[in-house]
């Protein structure tokens, strides 16, 4: 059957240890669903956005490695971490018409860790998926963090591991501070460039110029001041002309 891997499933050197005998495809954009964070990935429906992800090929024994790695147990599939849906698409290889894909029944948004968040990386990399829809699960992991009871429980059970970091907005440097079509601003901004040196010259030589007018003014002033103060001085003592 088909299977649709949407977190660390995505990496190549992990899912040949977990099922050897599954065969990767092509990558994959599941409509109407989007990526979140719940300590691990899980996706959840919602109208219009896409959930990247990667398509392979699965033999049964790979299958009920993946139901023991995810924890899924077919007597009680409402009971483990995640649970398991087929959904009929028509969009899919091979004439194929099911997608066999594992969905979480906690609720929670908590950040993953950092070693699971960098092994999700790499499998985007490997099925030359765009990372910004998972900085921005990333980062709305970090903004909307409510963890339940389930992603508290599995963060003490793996010794508090450090968690990947909110993610840095990238900034361009432009001469043009018109914003970039179609890229969300979060990650991407403009700014004007820097002033030409011919430019830089010009305006410290005005400021030069400036600063010295300012400063024999100041002179004329105190040279005036200081007369007026010793004519005074003769009227006083009527040594005055």
């Amino acid at each position: 059957m088909l299977y649709f891997a949407y977190g660390s499933n995505l990496n190549l050197s992990q899912m040949s240890r977990r099922c050897p005998r599954a065969t990767p495809l092509d990558k994959y954009l599941l409509q109407d669903a989007r990526l979140v964070f719940r300590g691990v990935a899980d996706v959840i429906h919602a109208e219009g956005d896409t959930a990247p992800g990667g398509l392979w090929r699965i033999t049964p024994d790979c299958e009920r490695a993946l139901d023991a790695y995810e924890g899924f147990d077919p007597r009680r599939p409402d009971d483990g971490m995640y649970s398991k849906e087929v959904l009929r698409l028509t969009d899919l290889p091979d004439g194929e018409s099911e997608l066999m894909l594992y969905v979480m029944n906690s609720t929670g948004i908590y950040p993953p860790s950092m070693g699971y968040y960098n092994g999700i990386e790499q499998g985007y990399r490997d099925f030359g998926l765009s990372p910004l829809p998972l900085r921005l699960a990333l980062k709305h992991a970090h903004d909307a963090s409510h963890p339940s009871y389930v992603e508290r429980q599995r963060t003490r059970r793996m010794g508090r591991p450090a968690l990947a970091p909110r993610p840095v907005p990238k900034v361009k440097v432009t001469r043009d501070p018109v914003p970039l079509p179609n890229q969300p601003s979060e990650f991407v901004y403009r700014t004007k460039s820097k002033p030409k040196k011919k430019q830089k010259k010009e305006t410290a030589k005005q400021l030069w110029t400036a600063a010295k007018a300012a400063k024999k003014t100041t002179q004329r002033s105190k040279a005036r001041w200081n007369l007026d103060e010793w004519l005074e001085d003769r009227r006083r003592s009527g040594r005055c002309f």
